[in-house]
């Protein structure tokens, strides 16, 4: 992984960007990080289709020129390991993990909110709860999604998740991921980031974030069915933050660095919020618009 150092040339770096683990912020730091001409940012559809939404990024991953797929430095998108086969040239990978009870609130939290959601109108007619969600068989996203993108698993289906399927997940985390960060350990992510890629432009302020208000109660019942149903997943974090910490206690520097970049992200903070806050504004306003000149009677 000697090219990791310098993804502006070198190696490919794949962010696989797993549903609800602060991915849009960490997309934010990468986009800084690389020249806007070497990003591949393969979107989801607007109408999310019902099957695994990997298969979509990889199909139009490979529909792209060959040329264009070479001269990537950094792709992102919502998808699964085996990327790197359509990429030519030497790839790494770099994803974010979050523990399974907090990831799965935030799914059903999302289901809840959006009212575009596919599974919206559902879950609120059928009045499920969060273990119901979590274990109604609805998306495999809630069936240890976490291991079935880094293990490169679409095809098994809700509930058969295996052994095995974790074992080939940790086994992609060793030999294939430069960084697998933690969403619980967001700023030593981004410092590990730095340590990983030589990137330096870490500053942030957390994208997506749902209000506390609006996060359901999680009742014990709640918490072992989450866990049960994505034991796998446990397991893989579990792996992955055992990782992650051995890494720190590794760099006698890292303490310092961490209090540095916390020092300077304090600063960044203000104007990083007005910023966010602005930029939302913009998106909502072209979206009104839109839709209000969708919803003019033709003549």
């Amino acid at each position: 992984m000697t090219d990791v150092q310098h993804p502006s040339g070198g190696a490919t770096v794949v962010f696989l960007h797993i549903g609800k683990t602060a991915g849009s912020s960490i997309r934010k730091v990468l986009f800084r990080n690389v020249p806007a001409d070497r990003v591949l940012w393969i979107r989801q559809p607007r109408e999310r289709p019902h099957g695994f939404l990997g298969d979509h990024v990889m199909r139009d991953l490979a529909a792209l020129d060959e040329e264009e797929r070479r001269r990537a430095r950094l792709i992102v998108g919502h998808m699964y390991f085996g990327v790197h086969e359509l990429i030519p040239g030497e790839c790494v990978y770099l994803t974010m993990l979050r523990d399974p009870v907090s990831r799965a609130v935030s799914q059903y939290a999302h289901v809840l909110r959006r009212t575009n959601h596919r599974f919206h109108e559902l879950v609120n007619t059928e009045g499920m709860g969060l273990s119901e969600y979590i274990t109604s068989g609805l998306a495999t996203e809630t069936d240890n999604s976490q291991t079935r993108a880094i293990a490169g698993d679409i095809d098994t289906p809700f509930g058969a998740c295996t052994p095995e399927m974790l074992e080939r997940a940790k086994a992609n985390v060793d030999r294939h991921f430069a960084l697998v960060g933690l969403v619980e350990r967001f700023d030593e992510t981004l410092v590990q980031l730095q340590s990983t890629f030589g990137w330096n432009r870490l500053w942030n302020v957390r994208a997506n974030a749902a209000p506390r208000s609006q996060r359901p109660d999680v009742t014990e019942r709640d918490r072992e069915a989450i866990q049960e149903q994505n034991r796998l997943d446990v397991e893989l974090y579990a792996y992955a933050a055992a990782r992650f910490q051995q890494r720190m206690d590794d760099d006698p520097t890292f303490a310092a660095r961490l209090r540095r970049y916390r020092r300077g992200n304090a600063v960044y903070q203000p104007w990083g919020r007005v910023k966010y806050r602005a930029r939302r504004e913009m998106v909502f306003f072209v979206k009104r618009r839109r839709a209000r000149r969708n919803a003019r009677p033709s003549t």
